[in-house]
């Protein structure tokens, strides 16, 4: 078994609870468009897709095919996301596994949300360098489950530890379906977590991957991983 070199954290539902600045902006883009207003376990069942899909699901079922309407509600949805995503916490315990993680291997995080705000996010909740990289969605690459960013962190790693990473030797750990599918679209070893955004049982119908309840188990399945 390789040793560990690379640890990719997905953020939303697993490093940070950040659903109360989702539904927020949410709630206000609807209610300046004149759509219902959702519900944050409704908010759950659309996030992690990308703000393409996410602005879709928001919408009115009848609406859902019109771009034009995807569209404004896209643009509102960022501007409102741009005022409320700082309404964002660490899952308790995670902060503390981190610091203990990035002592002993490279830690980074990837996600769909947008660059800036990921980058923001990082600087606000986690000390200077406990990522060495945190990597979001721009438009000039395709977001997960597309495995073209996990790929980039794994270049990102390679340089600055000067030699080569095996696909084995890294782990993709998420919450989420879109962070199963990404870490076998990009060939790499999998952990899911099931204090976020997804059950445990929606998780374990995508494989037999490991699938951690608490910070200290995901501690303990990694160091069974050779870590």
């Amino acid at each position: 078994m390789h040793k560990i070199k690379l640890l990719i954290f997905d953020l939303d539902g697993t490093t940070a609870h950040t659903m109360p600045g989702i539904t927020e902006a949410v709630n206000r883009t609807c209610r300046e468009l004149g759509y219902p207003l959702h519900r944050e376990e409704s908010v759950l069942r659309f996030v992690n897709y990308g703000v393409r899909q996410f602005s879709e699901e928001m919408l009115p079922a009848s609406l859902r095919d019109d771009d034009a309407a995807v569209a404004e509600a896209m643009a509102l949805f960022l501007k409102n996301y741009g005022e409320t995503y700082p309404l964002t916490e660490h899952f308790p315990g995670m902060a503390e596994l981190l610091e203990r993680l990035s002592a002993r291997t490279l830690v980074a995080m990837n996600s769909n949300k947008q660059d800036e705000y990921v980058k923001v996010l990082n600087d606000r909740m986690f000390r200077p360098g406990l990522f060495f990289c945190a990597e979001g969605f721009r438009l000039e690459r395709p977001g997960k489950p597309d495995p073209a960013m996990a790929l980039y962190i794994k270049q990102l790693a390679e340089e600055k530890l000067g030699g080569p990473i095996a696909l084995d030797e890294c782990v993709y750990i998420g919450d989420s379906d879109i962070d199963v599918y990404t870490a076998r679209n990009a060939g790499m070893r999998l952990v899911s977590v099931c204090w976020g955004y997804r059950s445990y049982d929606f998780l374990r119908s995508l494989g037999d991957q490991p699938i951690a309840r608490t910070p200290d188990e995901l501690e303990a399945i990694l160091n069974d991983m050779g870590l």
